[in-house]
Parts: structure tokens; sequence; C-alpha cells
């Protein structure tokens, strides 16, 4: 089967190529340039410091033949105004038995990340949020369709409570939440062969900047478009709010990362302000580009291969028969 693969490979390499080494009209570099906004953060040491949090989970699991081990962690690091690190945590540790184990530990993941936005609201400035709020909002609404998520359930969650909740926590709060992707293959700005991250951090000169804001609910995934607009109608729903969902890409250091980042935007809000405001806050926490507190739950949230065998091995089942073993050697 791997001569077939390489010869499809040969068959197809100058196509494949072409996707690879897409050229960019004139007209695309001069849009996206314009697009983007030199801009470095910087703290006014005459303005108080806001207290960050950043939010994190992750999961993992080891299938048996009839069962699966799982684990999910939840992260919330805060840095409080004068720099003092707090963390909290929790970890959900279980078997299951449904077939759809991965989507449903996702599901879990986010219903998790959800309470501890609800519990940071009320007491720091300003929350990150790890991923993205469309495809969270997104997934939830999915699953809120559907008849039976053994896992959500036994842990005593109702997806369709856990879409409100986050709903309502974003509603009612829409200054406090930032949500920042790390890895991004949107196409909401551009529409090109390659994601808009690609471009940006390609063609933008290697500066700290962002990009000018746009309303996702115009956005040219109409993927996309669809489920902010959606979710604008659950938030007048839940809330009474005429709120959406605004994009913009940020380098927070010359010569980092780009990363998409999402926020709940007012009617006429002059989010542009707003991003400035926000990457200011952030300045004095940056880390090689990112944001400490995310870096910091990130890190201990994280579940690896060893950490969940381990997890088998003081429970004894390290060596039970595994889902995926083959009789084949």
């Amino acid at each position: 089967m791997l001569t077939q693969t390489i010869d499809a490979v040969l068959q197809r390499f100058g196509f494949l190529r072409s996707k690879i080494d897409e050229a960019v009209t004139l007209n695309a570099l001069r849009f996206l340039k314009s697009l983007w906004v030199r801009y470095r953060g910087s703290h006014n040491p005459y303005i108080r410091r806001l207290s960050i949090a950043g939010i994190d989970s992750s999961f993992n699991y080891i299938e048996y033949r009839g069962y699966a081990l799982y684990v999910v962690n939840t992260v919330s690091a805060v840095l409080s105004e004068k720099r003092e690190e707090h963390l909290d945590g929790r970890a959900e540790i279980d078997i299951a038995t449904t077939p759809n184990i991965e989507y449903e530990l996702s599901l879990l993941s986010m219903a998790t990340e959800i309470d501890f936005m609800k519990k940071l609201a009320s007491s720091v400035d300003l929350v990150l949020v790890d991923g993205s709020l469309v495809a969270m909002f997104a997934r939830l609404h999915r699953a809120s369709l559907e008849s039976r998520l053994e896992i959500l359930e036994d842990k005593g969650y109702s997806v369709i409570q856990v879409l409100k909740d986050l709903v309502y926590t974003v509603g009612i709060s829409p200054r406090k939440f930032l949500f920042i992707s790390k890895n991004s293959n949107a196409k909401d700005l551009l529409g090109l062969v390659k994601g808009d991250v690609y471009y940006l951090e390609r063609y933008t000169e290697f500066s700290a900047g962002y990009t000018k804001p746009v309303d996702l609910a115009r956005s040219k995934h109409l993927g996309v478009s669809s489920a902010v607009n959606t979710f604008r109608k659950y938030v007048r729903k839940y809330t009474g709010l005429d709120l959406s969902i605004g994009l913009t890409y940020v380098r927070l250091e010359d010569f980092a990362r780009v990363y998409r980042i999402e926020m709940v935007i007012e009617p006429d809000e002059d989010v542009e302000s707003r991003i400035r405001y926000a990457i200011n806050a952030l300045a004095d926490i940056v880390v090689s580009g990112y944001p400490y507190p995310l870096i910091r739950a990130h890190k201990l949230a994280k579940v690896g291969d060893k950490d969940i065998r381990r997890i088998a091995m003081l429970l004894g089942i390290l060596k039970d028969p595994m889902g995926r073993e083959s009789f084949l050697m």
C-alpha cells in the first residue's frame, strides 16, 4: 500500500506543489497588508494592572476491550494585580463504555472550562480561554440536539444547560473574555487555500500588531457565519442583548507567532480600541509571544500518554487486553 501511496504522490506532485507554493496575487497582498496595524503593547505605570486568568483543559484515555479509562484535566492560572500566581485545577477520572469517547471527552472538557469561566467572571478582570468561542459554541449546539451523551450525563451535566451557561456567561460579561487559538486553519479574512494565519505570519514583516477587527457574522466562511448568527439568537434569548463575535489576529511581540483572538462584541462598539487595551494589559505577562497564564494552564492541564498509563498501572489495569491490540503480527 505504501508503494501505491508514493505513486499517487508522484502522479499528483505538480498539483500538490502548486497548493504548497501558492502565489498570492498583488491585490490579495495589498488587502492583507491593509488589514495589519503595527502596534506594540506597553504598560502605563499610572494605570492599575489587571488581574488576568488563563483557562485550559486536556484529556486522554486508554481503550480496553469493553471499556475505556479516561482523564480530563482543567486548570486556571491567575495572575493578580501584583502578579502573584494563584492556581486551581480539577481532574475527572473514570471508566466509560461510549463508542464516541473522544467526542464526548471534548464536550466534558468544554463543560469544565465553562465552570471555571463562571467562577472567574466575578473575581478576575480579564479571562483568557484557550481555543475558539465559535468552535466551542458550535460543538455544544450540535451536541444539544443529540439524544444520549453518556459521559456528560454520568457527570451530572445537561448539554443544553452547559450551552446556556456559556452563552449567558460571555453575554453578561462580554469584555471579560478573550478566546485565543494557538493553531487555526480558519479562512475568515482571506478565503485563500491556506488559513489566514499562514499569510499573516508570512507577509506582515514579523512586526507586532493586529488585524482590523471583523464581525464573524459576516465571515467569508459560511459555516462560521451561520454559527455566529445562531450564537446571536441564543444571546438574545438568554440575556436580551444584541451581541456578536468579533475576530482579530495578533502578534504580541516582533518575530513571534500570530494568534487568533475571538471576543464577544456589542453593536457600534469601538472594537479596535478594545483590542489595543487588551494588548496593553497583556504586555508585561507575555513570554515568547504568548500570555503566561495560558502557558502555565496548558502545561499543568496536559495529560500525556505516560500520565494515563501511570494511572492505569496504579489501578492495576495496565495489562488488561487493549481495544486495538492487533491479532496480525
